[in-house]
C-alpha cells in the first residue's frame, strides 16, 4: 500500500528545446522524493510556484504542481544559513572565475599540493555520479533566500579558488591517511595565519550558459519540524552513508568561531578529554601511536618521492611491521674469567654421566621386560577368552532364560498372593468366631449360675421376664450338654476318675456344625482352584526348586552371591501358605514333616558325597529352619490369637507339643527370633485374658456353705484346670512371667480363697490336687516365694485335722507331704 494517493490528473509539462535545461530539470525532479498535489481552493487566488508559472495559467482545472524540497536540501540550507550568520559583518567571498573554467583531465592524475606535502591520486577512470551525489556535488549552485530576494533569481559565479580536497571528496572517493594528514596540515596552517574559520563552501557557483530553477519552498522554513519527522524512503543506503561520512568530514574541517565563554568552555572540555585519554592510554601506547604517526608521515613522503621518481611503493603494513630481533652474538670467552678445569674433574663428570646413562638404560630394560610380560599375559588372556567365548555365550543364554523364569514366577505369585491371604483370613475368622462363641457361652453360664445361687441365698422371689426366659433356656441347654457328656463318660471304659469342671463344654448343635463344615469345605475348594490356571513349574514347590538347583549346580559362586538360599522361603511362601490354610494344630496332631513341600525342601540340593564339614559351608543348610520361621511361626501366631482357648486342656497340650517340637528341632527359633517372640507375646496375652475373665470362685459363709455344692466345686475345679494348663508352658515361657500369672494371680488370689472356706479334709484334697500340677523344677532347691502363703494355709489346716479320726488320715498324709516340700515361715 503506497503512502501517497495517486489521483488521476492530467499534468501539463513544459517542453524545453535546450538539452542542458532538460537534463537539469530531470536531475532536480529525480532528486525530490515526496510529491504532494493539492486541489485548488476556490476562495484563494491561483498561485504559481515555478519560475515559469505565468505560462501555466492554462493548467488542467487550475491544479498546481507543487514540488516538495528534500530533507537533505533543507539540512544543507540550514548549514548555509548558519555559516552566513557567522560571516555577518565581513566581506563576502568572491568566487574565483577560474573555478568555472576549471576542468579535470581524466587522462591525468589528480594532484593535491600543500606547503610541505604533495599528494598524487592516480586516475583510475571516469567518475560517474548518481543523482543524489550529483545534487550534493552541485549544492553550491544555490543561494540563500536573502540573496534571491535581493538579486532577483540571478545566478552568481564562484569567485574563489576551488579546493582540491573538496573536489576529491565530492568525487565519492574515501580519503586515505595521506589525504587526512594533508587536511590536518591545511587546518593547522589556517590557525597559524589567524583565520577564524575554514569555509566549507566558498560561495555560490553559477553554471556557465545554464539557468537553474529556483524554488520558493527551498527557503521556506515553515515545515522544518515536519521535515525532521518525515521518514526517509530512500533505498540506496550505501550512497546515503557515504554522504553522511562526507558531510561529517566537511563539518570537522569548518572551524566555528565561539565567544569567550564558549571558547573557555570548549577549552575545558578539550582539557577534560585529554585527561581522560591520558587515564585510559598508557605511555607505551602513546609512544607507539606517535611512532606509527611518524612512520605514516615517512611512508607518505616515500610514496610522493617514489611517484615522482617512478619507483615502486612498499605497502604500509610492511613499513609498520616491527624489525626482526638481531641474531645472537656469541662472544669469545674471556681468558681472564675462565676457571681452570683439571682432567680429573672432566673424567669424573664423564663417569657420572655414563653411570646415569647406565641406570636409565637399566630402567628401560626393566620396562621392556615388564611390557613383554604384559604382552604375553594379554595374549594368553586373549586365547583363553576365545576358548571361553562359547561357554560364556551358553552361560549368558542360560541366565537370560533363568531371568525370564524368575520374572514370570514373581509376577504369578504377586497376583495369587492376595487370594491366598484372603482365604487364610476367611479360615481364621471361621474358627475364631466359633471359639469366641464357645468362650462367651461358658462365661455366660458362669454368670447365670452365680446369679441363681445369689438369689436363692437371699430368698428373693423369682420374677418371670424376657431375661429370665433366656436364662432358663440357657440353663436347660447347659444341663442337657452336661448330661450327654456324663453318659458318654459312663459308656467309656478305663478312664480315670472325673471331677466336675475338668471337661470342656465345646458341644454345638447339629445345625451350627453343618454350617461350619459347609464353610470349611468351600474354603478348601477355593484353595484348590487358585493355581488351577497355572503351570506346574510355577505352582509346585518341587519344580521351582529344581530350576534353582540347576542354577546351583551350574554356577555356585553366582548362586551364593545372589543370596538365593535367603530368597527361597519368600518365593515359595504363597504356595506353602496355601497348603497350610486348613492346618490346625489345636484340633489334630498333623506333622509338618509329612507334607509334600517339606519333603521337597528336605531333598533340595541333596548330595550323596556331602558330610558334616561340607554342610558347614553349604548356604542351603538352613533352608528348612528359615521356612519354618518365616511361614509356620506366623501361622501359629494367628491361630493363638484367633482360635486358642486357654481353658481347653486338649488345645493347650497340642499347642504346647507343637511349639516345643519346633523349638527343639530348629535352632534358629531361639530368643533372637522375632517371629518366636511375637508368638509367645500372643500366648501371654491370651493367658492373662483367661485369668481375668474365666476364673470365678463363689465365697459364702461357712454356716451357709455346703461343701457338696456343685457350683462351688465346679468353679474351683475349673480354676485348678486353668492352673494346670498354664503350668504346662513351663520351659517355653519365661519362669518369671509364668510364676506371676499362675502362682501370683491364680493361686494366691482365687484358689487360696476357696481353700479357706472349705472344710480341712476337703481343703487338703484340693491342696493335694494343686500340688500335683506344680512343676517339679520349681520345687527343687528351696521354697518359692509365691508358695509361702500356700504353705502357711496348709500348716493351719493340718492343725485342724484330728489324727484319731480315720476319715482324716488321707488328709493328714497330704499335709505332711506338702509341708515337706513347701516349708512355711
Amino acid at each position: 500500500m503506497s503512502l501517497f494517493n495517486k489521483p488521476k490528473r492530467n499534468i501539463r509539462r513544459r517542453s524545453f528545446n535546450d538539452e542542458g535545461e532538460d537534463n537539469e530539470n530531470r536531475t532536480n525532479i529525480d532528486d525530490v522524493q515526496p510529491v504532494k498535489i493539492k486541489p485548488k481552493k476556490k476562495e484563494k487566488p491561483k498561485q504559481t510556484l515555478l519560475s515559469f508559472g505565468e505560462e501555466l495559467d492554462e493548467a488542467d482545472d487550475g491544479e498546481v504542481f507543487k514540488v516538495k524540497k528534500s530533507s537533505r536540501s533543507k539540512k544543507l540550507m540550514k548549514q548555509l544559513d548558519h555559516e552566513r550568520k557567522k560571516k555577518k559583518g565581513e566581506e563576502k567571498t568572491q568566487v574565483d572565475s577560474d573555478q568555472a573554467n576549471m576542468s579535470i583531465k581524466r587522462d591525468k592524475d589528480l594532484e593535491i599540493k600543500t606547503d610541505d606535502l604533495v599528494v598524487k591520486i592516480k586516475n583510475t577512470g571516469p567518475l560517474i555520479l548518481n543523482g543524489r551525489a550529483a545534487l550534493v556535488a552541485g549544492k553550491d549552485d544555490y543561494t540563500s533566500d536573502e540573496e534571491e530576494d535581493s538579486k532577483g533569481h540571478v545566478y552568481r559565479k564562484n569567485i574563489t579558488k576551488a579546493d582540491p580536497m573538496k573536489l576529491f571528496l565530492e568525487s565519492g572517493c574515501i580519503p586515505d591517511a595521506a589525504m587526512i594528514h594533508a587536511a590536518r596540515k591545511k587546518r593547522q596552517k589556517a590557525r597559524e595565519l589567524g583565520t577564524d574559520y575554514i569555509p566549507v563552501e566558498d560561495g555560490t557557483i553559477e553554471e556557465k550558459g545554464k539557468s537553474r530553477l529556483i524554488r520558493e519552498e527551498d527557503h521556506d522554513r515553515s515545515d522544518d519540524d515536519e521535515s525532521q519527522d518525515r521518514i526517509d524512503m530512500s533505498i540506496n543506503t550505501d550512497a546515503r552513508d557515504k554522504e553522511k561520512r562526507r558531510e561529517a568530514f566537511l563539518a570537522s574541517q569548518t572551524p566555528v568561531k565561539l565567544s569567550d565563554d564558549e571558547s573557555e568552555h570548549g577549552n575545558e572540555e578539550e582539557e577534560w578529554e585529554a585527561q581522560q585519554i591520558r587515564k585510559g592510554v598508557t605511555g607505551a601506547q602513546i609512544a607507539a601511536a606517535q611512532q606509527d604517526s611518524i612512520m605514516q608521515q615517512q611512508y607518505t613522503m616515500g610514496i610522493n618521492s617514489a611517484q615522482m621518481m617512478g619507483g615502486s611503493i612498499v605497502p604500509l603494513e610492511m613499513v609498520l611491521m616491527p624489525a626482526p630481533p638481531p641474531p645472537p652474538c656469541i662472544q669469545p670467552p674471556d681468558p681472564t674469567k675462565v676457571v681452570p678445569v683439571s682432567p680429573e674433574e672432566v673424567v669424573e663428570k664423564m663417569r657420572a654421566r655414563v653411570s646415569s646413562l647406565i641406570q636409565v638404560h637399566r630402567r628401560h630394560e626393566l620396562d621392556q621386560i615388564q611390557l613383554q610380560d604384559e604382552l604375553q599375559q594379554t595374549l594368553k588372556e586373549l586365547d583363553e577368552a576365545e576358548v571361553r567365548a562359547p561357554q560364556l555365550a551358553q552361560r549368558f543364554k542360560y541366565y537370560q532364560e533363568l531371568r525370564g523364569y524368575v520374572t514370570d514366577l514373581v509376577e504369578c505369585l504377586d497376583e495369587k498372593l492376595p487370594m491366598v491371604i484372603g482365604l487364610e483370613q476367611r479360615w481364621l475368622n471361621l474358627y475364631g468366631e466359633r471359639s469366641t462363641e464357645l468362650m462367651e457361652r461358658r462365661r455366660q453360664d458362669t454368670r447365670d449360675q452365680a446369679e441363681e445361687i445369689t438369689s436363692a441365698a437371699r430368698g428373693q422371689i423369682v420374677r418371670r421376664g424376657p431375661e429370665d426366659d433366656a436364662r432358663v433356656r440357657r440353663a436347660t441347654e447347659r444341663e442337657g450338654r452336661r448330661a450327654r457328656r456324663r453318659r458318654a463318660r459312663e459308656l467309656t471304659q478305663n478312664i480315670p476318675k472325673h471331677s466336675d469342671g475338668m471337661s470342656s463344654d465345646d458341644e454345638v448343635t447339629e445345625q451350627q456344625n453343618l454350617a461350619f463344615k459347609q464353610m470349611e469345605e468351600e474354603i478348601d475348594n477355593e484353595s484348590k482352584d487358585i493355581f488351577s490356571d497355572v503351570m506346574d513349574d510355577f505352582c509346585n514347590v518341587r519344580n521351582i526348586l529344581t530350576k534353582l538347583e540347576s542354577w546351583r549346580e551350574t554356577d555356585m559362586e553366582a548362586y551364593t552371591e545372589a543370596y538365593v538360599s535367603l530368597c527361597i522361603p519368600k518365593m515359595i511362601s504363597p504356595i506353602v501358605r496355601l497348603n497350610l490354610i486348613s492346618w490346625n494344630p489345636l484340633m489334630e496332631n498333623t506333622d509338618l514333616e509329612r507334607t509334600k513341600w517339606y519333603n521337597a525342601l528336605l531333598l533340595y540340593a541333596l548330595n550323596s558325597k556331602e558330610n558334616e564339614e561340607s554342610l558347614k559351608s553349604d548356604p542351603d543348610v538352613r533352608l528348612i529352619p528359615l521356612a519354618i520361621e518365616k511361614i509356620v511361626t506366623p501361622k501359629l501366631t494367628s491361630i493363638v490369637e484367633k482360635i486358642w482357648d486357654p481353658m481347653s486342656t486338649s488345645q493347650t497340650l497340642r499347642l504346647v507339643g507343637t511349639i516345643r517340637r519346633l523349638v527343639m528341632d530348629y535352632p534358629n527359633l531361639n530368643e533372637t527370633s522375632k517371629q518366636l517372640e511375637l508368638l509367645f507375646n500372643a500366648i501371654l496375652d491370651k493367658i492373662k485374658s483367661a485369668v481375668e475373665n474365666d476364673v470365678f470362685i463363689p465365697i459364702f459363709p461357712k454356716q451357709v456353705l455346703d461343701t457338696r455344692h456343685i457350683f462351688f466345686q465346679r468353679q474351683f475345679t475349673m480354676a485348678v484346670k486353668l492352673l494346670r494348663n498354664l503350668l504346662s508352658w513351663q520351659g517355653l515361657l519365661g519362669d518369671t512371667q509364668l510364676k506371676n500369672l499362675a502362682l501370683g494371680s491364680l493361686l494366691n488370689r482365687y484358689l487360696l480363697a476357696g481353700l479357706r472356706v472349705s472344710s480341712p479334709v476337703d481343703a487338703m484334697n484340693k491342696a493335694n490336687l494343686i500340688m500335683s500340677t506344680l512343676p517339679r523344677a520349681w520345687l527343687q532347691g528351696g521354697t518359692i516365694e509365691h508358695l509361702r502363703m500356700f504353705a502357711t494355709l496348709i500348716q493351719q489346716l493340718s492343725d485342724q485335722l484330728d489324727q484319731a479320726n480315720p476319715a482324716h488320715n488321707d488328709a493328714w498324709e497330704y499335709s505332711k507331704s506338702i509341708l515337706k516340700i513347701v516349708k512355711p515361715l
